[in-house]
């Protein structure tokens, strides 16, 4: 009777499951509540012994501190509940809004997809990571809201102000950008099918913040997964007791939960191997001459092959590029169109041509987002400081070759890059007239002429050449910087003298006749404002 009592077979040991919630911006894990009690009547769920681990950050729109900081406390935090437990059979993550954006960092983190990051031993077992409405791609700030807004522009516009963690979650924000490269490198790399979670995008049809083309990063891959849930808004989309069919939304949400999701074929080869961007810089926009030159030349040698992007930000003057906001207002854009062009052509080599404003928008790109890559680099009319190049942890796992083209008789950056430097704007300089410092560039130097000359018709084909991997021979015909050198040294002392003869007339005009006006103080810093405030709208 023992014998056979033994041999009898035993039920199976119950899995051992954790599933880790993080609520959306302003959210609270208590209002899953409906959801988690239908899931937990599940045969997966009810056979099993599941930790719920739920993250309520509190964070709100209000809220201040960088959003990389979530995380990383949620990698703390469930690697703290892996060794407690012993470990897990199987973790599921689950991510709303910006709840999804932790929920990826936290797992990048985890599986080592992060530079730097020492990969964790509970990133293995998580078999599925679950978006809901998840801002894979950032709000567009064109659509959003007005504290959006308002804190976007003041971190542009008033140094040190205080970080929003809303800031992380607009379109190209650095957090973002470092995010969706990271995330585009880990899934694409080799590895065992099993060690990659299921990741499945779940959006309702009435969300007016996300849309379902904003999430490219995820789905180029064979494990990414998109479901809708009729009738749902952004704020709603998990939300039994916010519909009228409770039952139809659980039927999407149970599948994206606990449904089977086989793998996608995978695409055919993608035939584009080059992506070259070709960025504009002030005084200039995606039509002109130079730019549609360049995609002729490259286009006609490489075929199929290549993507030659040619986007704009707009005409704006050197004036405006004199205000630190306004230069620095797309850098968030291009970021982003980095970021598509990377999830459409992931296996691609980047390249990229840029001039003037555009070597400033590119330069302070690849600084704050270390995943940024570009082989070959031409700069023309470069913006940036001499120093610049050396600022970087590590530029040659950034960048390729970097070729660095100056004119002898380039104003905005001989003249007015150094009058910048002299008021203390540091973060722009006159590398595209006095050349980078050290020797990580090939410099061409000195072009006959002024801010565009490196991009006329005879010099294309040079910096096309370049741009494609090959080693062009210098140019003919350079010269010397002559007496300009000597006018550019002295822009730092001439614009101090401005800025202190402004100051002085200011001064006059508040304490006319030795007295305070404070009238006439106010009048004047509210004309200062309202006049720096147009420029960069506009």
């Amino acid at each position: 009777m023992t014998d056979q009592i033994a041999h009898e077979p035993q039920p199976p040991f119950p899995r051992k499951r954790l599933v880790v919630l993080v609520p959306g911006i302003g959210g609270d894990s208590r209002w899953w509540q409906p959801l988690i009690e239908r899931v937990e009547k599940e045969p997966p769920f009810s056979l099993a012994r599941v930790t719920w681990l739920r993250f309520d950050h509190r964070t709100r729109w209000y809220s201040m501190g960088r959003l990389d900081s979530l995380g990383k406390r949620l990698n703390a935090l469930v690697a703290a509940e892996w060794l407690r437990s012993g470990g897990y059979d199987e973790i599921l993550l689950i991510g709303h809004s910006m709840g999804g954006l932790v929920v990826r960092h936290a797992y990048l983190l985890a599986a080592g997809g992060v530079a730097d990051v020492a990969a964790s031993a509970w990133s293995a077992r998580v078999s599925r990571i679950v978006l809901m409405a998840s801002l894979n791609r950032g709000v567009d700030l064109r659509t959003a809201s007005v504290p959006q807004r308002l804190m976007a522009w003041l971190a542009r516009v008033v140094p040190f102000s205080p970080h929003f963690t809303a800031i992380d979650i607009l379109r190209g924000s650095d957090f973002l950008t470092n995010l969706r490269i990271d995330w585009i490198r880990h899934f694409r790399a080799p590895a065992p099918a099993s060690n990659m979670p299921s990741v499945i995008q779940v959006l309702g049809t009435s969300d007016g913040l996300v849309s379902a083309d904003d999430s490219k990063d995820i789905l180029a891959f064979p494990d990414g997964h998109y479901l809708e849930v009729p009738e749902a808004n952004h704020k709603g989309v998990y939300r039994l007791d916010l519909t009228e069919d409770p039952e139809l939304r659980y039927s999407v949400l149970r599948h994206a939960l606990l449904g089977d999701f086989a793998s996608k074929a995978a695409p055919p080869p993608d035939p584009v191997r080059r992506v070259v961007f070709l960025l504009h810089g002030i005084r200039a926009s995606n039509v002109d001459g130079w730019v549609d030159g360049l995609e002729q030349r490259i286009k006609a040698r490489e075929g199929e092959r290549v993507v030659v992007r040619n986007p704009t930000y707009g005409y704006f003057s050197a004036a405006r590029f004199a205000l630190p906001s306004v230069r620095r207002k797309n850098i968030r854009v291009f970021q982003d169109w980095y970021t598509e062009e990377l999830a459409r052509h992931p296996a691609a080599e980047f390249d990229i041509i840029a001039h003037s404003n555009g070597t400033y928008i590119l330069g302070h790109s690849l600084l704050r987002t270390p995943g940024m890559r570009f082989t070959n680099v031409a700069l023309a009319g470069s913006v940036l400081p001499q120093d610049f190049l050396q600022r970087f942890r590590n530029l040659g796992r950034q960048v390729g070759r970097i070729r660095n083209d100056r004119a002898n008789r380039d104003w905005p950056v001989a003249l007015l890059c150094n009058a910048l430097n002299g008021i203390r704007m540091k973060d722009v300089g006159t590398a595209g007239f006095a050349g980078f410092l050290g020797e990580m560039t090939d410099e061409v130097a000195y072009h006959a002429g002024g801010h565009g000359e490196a991009l006329k018709e005879e010099r294309l084909d040079m910096l096309a050449a370049f741009a494609l991997g090959d080693d062009p021979a210098k140019p003919t015909g350079l010269t010397t910087p002559g007496y300009y050198r000597q006018l550019s040294n002295s822009m730092p002392y001439l614009a101090k003298l401005v800025v202190l003869g402004v100051v002085a007339g200011a001064g006059w005009f508040v304490f006319a006749g030795g007295q305070f006006h404070a009238e006439r103080a106010l009048w004047s810093l509210l004309g200062f404002a309202a006049v720096y405030t147009v420029l960069d709208i506009i």
